[in-house]
């Protein structure tokens, strides 16, 4: 896109901003290929946009951006370099808009679907892509795992993209013929403006459970953060598929009136309902009604835990309100795989078996072992720790949960960033203390892996939590290669044990 044509766009948004023009240089023939926020990517054909962060001002960094050749910068003041500007008030807010008329406004050729909460975004994302896709509505996603643009899949660096990103991967995926596209809209992502840029067309709310609170200080604030999903960013006849098991989800159904499908494992009365008929080891037996049954259909889940009935609901509810059958999609769930890090199980041929989990506060380590624990024959041992540089209050909480639940209990590092890992590991002790349950406390995550693992025997279960499928361990100095599976996979290969 040329810039002349890029600034008369813009001239008809809503986006506040002023356009300046060297002399010089005739906009008619600067051609922009892409926007980027990290000047290391910046270069010919490429704007270079200035967010602020909270650590550091990316207008400090566009002289090296002109020196790799961006033509033009997005910044928030006037910089004294003879170089096209577009001067707005906040640029992280207004660069995911400048991305979208950049790339013509990828969004609007897709069926747009967010999903937020707490916990269960990720699995829901996965089960609403993979239900979309057996019924012939290609999708892309966008979330914590991966990005996947219907051609290729790519570790994610982000729950919820920065506003650039976002527009990017959404180009490509309407290039490759993606119809819809599922995504995670994280509350940092929409408080920040990340997102601005986007309409979507279908919403999730899954719940909300303490988690964040060092950015947004309070529950309400935090609630307040999701709800702006649904009051800001929704187009056209947009529907809202809610849980009102949770009691924020009940207040958010009450704001969104007559837009909302609600779903419940404890309500009969919700729009979707699902009971859980039996557990066994290869996954969870249930029956559902949904608005098009007569009666009630029964059906067989990979997966574990009444809060994955509740996940796969959020995806049966926004797969049917873009008119997908509820029979239809009840058969994508059965087949799906594995989402990676959720509940990931591994049988092992000693007889034990090792589950991968992302579970990384006090709730969602108690919804996970609470799901493993009826079908563990023998004892259930916990891997875990907690990040570093979040909300602390979280750690006791994390060890209790552990060691009421657990039968054996092993408090490692998990990501520490810049913090020590001892002394997290010294915040989530008193929790575990409360309960009599034996424990271990061990800084280096793969020894304690490897701890956990060989205290697993017959009919045991070791439960590593925390990181999920992440792929590199943040730590003072820095991020370094560290999967959890890659380490199961290792331990398996030392001892000479084969994943069945």
């Amino acid at each position: 896109m040329k810039l002349s044509k890029l600034i008369r766009a813009l001239d008809k948004s809503a986006v506040e901003h002023r356009a300046y023009i060297p002399h010089e240089v005739d906009a008619d023939e600067v051609e922009l290929s892409d926007i980027v926020c990290d000047s290391r990517k910046a270069g010919r054909g490429v704007i270079f946009a200035a967010t602020k962060g909270g650590h550091s001002d990316a207008h400090d960094f566009i002289p090296q951006a002109v020196e790799a050749g961006s033509p033009a910068v997005l910044c928030e003041r006037p910089y004294d370099v003879d170089i096209s500007q577009i001067i707005c008030p906040n640029v992280r807010s207004a660069m995911g808009r400048v991305a979208s008329l950049l790339f013509e406004e990828p969004s609007r050729k897709m069926t747009m679907i967010a999903l937020t909460g707490t916990n269960g975004k990720t699995t829901s994302t996965f089960m609403t892509q993979a239900i979309l896709n057996a019924a012939g509505v290609k999708s892309g996603l966008m979330g914590t795992v991966q990005y996947d643009d219907g051609k290729i899949v790519e570790e994610a660096e982000h729950t919820t993209p920065e506003g650039c990103d976002i527009q990017r991967l959404l180009s490509r995926m309407a290039a490759n013929g993606c119809q819809a596209c599922v995504m995670e809209a994280s509350s940092h992502a929409i408080i920040q403006g990340r997102i601005d840029g986007l309409c979507y067309d279908r919403a999730g709310f899954t719940n909300l459970t303490q988690d964040h609170l060092d950015y947004h200080g309070d529950m309400e604030h935090y609630f307040l953060a999701k709800k702006k999903l649904f009051d800001g960013y929704m187009r056209n006849n947009w529907k809202a598929c809610i849980n009102v098991d949770d009691e924020y989800g009940r207040r958010l159904r009450g704001a969104v009136g007559r837009r909302a499908i609600s779903y419940s494992v404890a309500d009969e009365s919700a729009d979707f309902y699902a009971s859980i008929k039996n557990v066994t080891i290869d996954g969870l037996e249930i029956e559902v009604k949904t608005p098009e049954s007569l009666g009630k259909e029964s059906a067989k889940l990979p997966l574990f835990g009444s809060y994955n009935v509740s996940n796969a609901l959020q995806a049966l509810s926004l797969a049917w309100s873009v008119g997908v059958s509820s029979h239809a999609a009840l058969s994508a769930l059965e087949n799906m795989p594995q989402v990676p890090g959720r509940l990931e199980r591994y049988r092992l041929d000693s007889g034990a078996s090792c589950v991968i989990d992302f579970a990384h506060t006090a709730d969602g380590l108690e919804k996970a072992l609470g799901a493993l624990r009826p079908i563990c024959r023998g004892k259930l041992i916990v891997v875990f720790g907690a990040g570093g540089d979040r909300d602390r209050t979280k750690r006791p909480l994390m060890g209790e949960v552990a060691s009421r639940i657990g039968d054996f209990v092993v408090v490692t590092s998990d990501n520490p960033r810049s913090e020590e890992p001892s002394s997290i590991m010294a915040e989530i002790e008193p929790g575990v203390k409360k309960h009599d349950t034996p424990y271990a406390m061990i800084v280096d995550r793969r020894t304690a892996i490897y701890d956990g693992l060989d205290r697993a025997g017959k009919d045991d279960m070791t439960v590593i939590a925390g990181r999920g499928p992440e792929t590199r361990q943040i730590l003072k100095d820095g991020p370094i290669p560290l999967v959890d599976k890659e380490i199961v996979a290792d331990w398996c290969a030392l001892r000479r044990r084969k994943v069945l």
